[in-house]
């Protein structure tokens, strides 16, 4: 055998502590066992046995060299078990699952990852096959005890299967709601708003688009409360048949025994018509008693099914009435329950009537709305999920995917499921560093594969509310006067901001920019346009070009007084653009000459000013260093005028500005669209309009 694990053996990169010592001198085939890992560069930090479910393994805390946590992104060490047992089975995995909940583990080690040795000889294909089954399980790398103590075992027989198990696994793919901890990320201001309600005995209501996370929320709130055993929380699917078949009384009946889980002795009473309510009550009062509760909370999710309009079983569009009645009556006799309600359409929260009835939640709800996640927990869901599947994305790449996909949960994953699939397809080494550069590039590729999705929550704003959705029909090709007329009638866009599909009505710009790309797609098939870009008519073009200057103009300059309110970096010094005047000089688009013409107006009037600025204070690369760290909407705006206009003026580019030309091309026009003689105009009118909706981007940022 080899060396004695006990002895510090200078050749290998890690170490065990001194504290772990006492421990592998009674212990010498988890000695041997770790040999391996010494190798590859971890410290053995503590060790002991424990035991859950009458299952015993031993557990091993590892922390990595600088190399391997540079290499693998671990921030924290890594728990390993040994089960000396020659079967792997689930309770061995619910055993390991335990020490991440207890100390020392809890909260010092990497949270999604663990190593598992095992006497078993089908140790590898056991975990595999447990991972595709559980897929929100954290990721187990296992090790096969035969193969640890062979004499050729070394720091490759580790790597080898955190390259087989850890960096090739992709954990981004996950469509359903999670019903567990380990891929949750974010929403913690919505669960705490939530969470008091229910605290309270208030009722609430959660509306948001598809996927965006709602029923992975009320999944969380319920583990949440039962910690309280007091508190007891049941979560029902209103699109079951389960549910919205039932008659209102038979739905009584069904949420009771949820709630009682046969803790009550005898069997429940008959839920007729006319006593249902009052049994109902009866129910919750004995349930109280016997299980010694204090409250009571149920939810209701994808409510839309057994509302008036929405609802797919006729009988919702009266029976809605005694349900809710019943529910109410019950809340007030008994004020520790409450109801938190949840779905796409928030009518059964905003209606005060429904044909002849009065809506009896209507004033007795706080509705929250469901928006993407922050941009701090994008970022957190992408750089957590990366570290497991080996992809590392830079701040230019976590910056594209929030502004692509709005912290939309479900988009995001899949569009860094797409990155880890092109990069295996192409045989790339992992780990993987990810730029915004590549994001680019595969982006049409990308966003064509998120269709489905796109459409499936497209489809929900056009279904419950058609006025709104053209509205954003018209904001997504760029018509921003008519989305600003429309919002100016009244609510007529309410839910467009409610939802975070449209950013504010001050600066309004559609958050999604996948999904505003789709949405202009479908409008030019709708409207026989063979391009899906809304061209301005050509006697129209003066007048658009000439108001949509005036807007650039005046918005630019709000953007520099809120820039220097929030202390940012100039963006012109402090005679702002001195050009100015020369933008009425502008022309409309027809041909190379009259393109190349406005593009070097707006190239002077804007990106020469930031080039001066610059210099006047010894910075020469200004626009590419602190602007485009600053402002990244406004510098991808203004670097798209500035390459077309060098194209327009130089026979040849360098080859840097031609890969951007070809990028943004590619971007811009469509196949038909730049065969045609109306790409010059195109072109014009795509630089003004990504030039102000990044103005609206950078305001809105920055007034938060």
């Amino acid at each position: 055998m080899s060396a004695n694990p006990l002895q510090r053996d200078h050749s290998m990169p890690g170490e065990i502590h001194e504290s772990v010592r006492p421990f592998l001198s009674n212990h010498k085939r988890e000695g041997d066992l770790l040999r391996p890992f010494l190798a590859a560069g971890f410290d053995i930090s503590w060790a002991n046995t424990r035991t859950y479910e009458r299952t015993t393994i031993t557990v091993f805390l590892l922390r990595a060299s600088a190399e391997l946590a540079e290499s693998y992104g671990f921030e924290y060490e890594l728990v390993l078990a040994y089960s000396r047992f020659d079967a792997v089975e689930p309770r061995t995995i619910r055993a390991i699952e335990h020490v991440f909940s207890t100390d020392p583990a809890k909260g010092r080690v990497e949270p999604l990852l663990c190593f598992l040795i095992s006497e078993a000889p089908n140790t590898d294909a056991w975990v595999s096959s447990y991972l595709l089954e559980n897929k929100e399980s954290r990721i187990v790398v296992p090790f096969a005890a035969s193969a640890l103590v062979e004499k050729s075992a070394d720091a490759w027989t580790v790597r080898n299967q955190l390259q087989k198990h850890f960096l090739l696994l992709d954990r981004y793919k996950y469509t359903l709601p999670l019903r567990e901890d380990t891929y949750f990320f974010g929403r913690g201001h919505e669960l705490g708003q939530i969470l008091d309600f229910c605290r309270r005995s208030e009722n609430a209501a959660v509306f948001g688009l598809r996927k965006t996370g709602k029923t992975s929320l009320l999944w969380k709130l319920q583990r949440v409360l039962e910690k309280d055993p007091k508190h007891r929380v049941e979560v029902f699917d209103g699109q079951s048949p389960s549910l919205r078949k039932r008659h209102w009384n038979q739905a009584l009946e069904y949420i009771a025994k949820r709630l009682v889980r046969d803790q009550l002795p005898g069997a429940l009473p008959g839920f007729s018509e006319l006593d249902a309510a009052d049994e109902f009550l009866s129910v919750l009062r004995t349930l109280v008693q016997v299980a010694n509760l204090e409250r009571i909370t149920i939810v209701i999710d994808e409510v839309e099914w057994i509302t008036p309009r929405t609802a797919a079983d006729k009988h919702w569009e009266t029976e809605f009435l005694e349900f809710w009645q019943a529910i109410r009556t019950a809340q007030s006799i008994f004020p520790r329950f409450n109801v938190v309600i949840a779905g796409v359409n928030p009518a059964i929260a905003e209606e005060s009537r429904f044909g002849d009835f009065q809506n009896p939640l209507f004033g007795i709800v706080t509705t929250i709305f469901l928006r993407g996640l922050s941009k701090l927990e994008s970022n957190e869901l992408v750089q957590k999920i990366g570290k497991i599947v080996g992809i590392r994305y830079d701040p230019t790449a976590l910056l594209s995917l929030f502004e692509q996909y709005a912290g939309h949960p479900l988009l995001t994953r899949l569009a860094c499921s797409h990155v880890a699939q092109m990069a295996q397809v192409a045989g790339e080494p992992f780990p993987l560093k990810v730029a915004k550069g590549r994001l680019d590039k595969q982006r049409a590729l990308r966003d064509d594969e998120l269709v489905f999705y796109v459409r499936h929550v497209v489809d929900e704003l056009e279904r419950f509310y058609p006025e709104e959705y053209r509205s954003l029909e018209a904001l997504s090709v760029g018509d921003i006067q008519k989305f600003q007329f429309a919002a100016s009638q009244g609510q007529s866009c309410t839910h467009l901001f409610r939802y975070g599909v449209v950013s504010a009505p001050e600066h309004p710009y559609v958050t999604y920019s996948v999904l505003a790309d789709y949405v202009a797609s479908e409008n030019a098939r709708r409207e026989g346009r063979p391009w899906r870009m809304r061209l301005a008519a050509p006697d129209d073009r003066e007048g658009f070009l000439s108001v949509r200057l005036r807007e650039i103009a005046e918005d630019m300059r709000e953007l520099e007084r809120v820039a220097k309110a929030a202390s940012q970096p100039s963006l012109f010094g402090p005679n702002s653009f001195p050009e100015a005047d020369r933008l009425r000089d502008a022309v409309v688009a027809k041909d190379s000459q009259t393109l190349g013409s406005t593009l070097s107006i707006l190239n002077r009037c804007f990106i020469e000013s930031i080039d001066r600025y610059g210099t006047s204070i010894a910075e020469k690369k200004y626009f590419f260093s602190k602007v485009k760290a600053a402002y990244p909407s406004l510098f991808d705006a203004l670097h798209r005028i500035r390459v077309y206009r060098n194209n327009e003026h130089h026979l040849e580019l360098v080859p840097g500005v031609e890969a951007s030309l070809r990028e943004y091309l590619q971007r811009d026009l469509d196949e038909a669209l730049a065969a045609s003689d109306q790409k010059y105009w195109a072109l014009l009118q795509r630089c003004l309009d990504e030039l102000i909706r990044a103005i609206q981007i950078e305001l809105a940022r920055l007034e938060q």
